[in-house]
């Protein structure tokens, strides 16, 4: 299923899906997480990254036959994993940052340009 357009309307949801648009909506009360945009006129826009959302619960509810609990129990765990990975990619990006720095200033250092400013704390 290639994503072309940046907006989905509930019906071409439900017809990649293939399903019914009130099973669409039952999911969106069962599923907190899943939350389409909406219009000025109230209509659902789904976005990309609500498709891929929606892509999973299908796989993980009528693919792998999860009850609805047991996939939102499977998508926080899913979440929680991602951010604790986002906190180890967060210290290490700062660490190659401050060796980035701590490279640079050495350099200059080697070749006499060390400023007053640049001085390492």
């Amino acid at each position: 299923m290639e994503l072309t357009k940046r907006y989905y309307s509930i019906s071409e949801v439900a017809q990649m899906f293939e399903m019914n648009i009130s099973k669409l909506r039952f999911w969106e009360e069962q599923f907190p997480t899943l939350q389409p945009k909406r219009d000025r006129a109230g209509d659902r826009k789904y976005t990309q990254d609500d498709i891929k959302h929606l892509k999973e619960i299908v796989e993980l509810v009528d693919g792998q036959g999860y009850t609805i609990e047991g996939a939102k129990k499977a998508l926080e765990g899913k979440k929680k994993k991602k951010n604790t990975n986002q906190a180890v990619i967060d210290k290490l990006i700062e660490v190659k940052s401050f060796m980035t720095f701590l490279r640079d200033s050495l350099e200059k250092s080697e070749n006499g340009e060390l400023n007053d400013e640049d001085e390492i704390d």
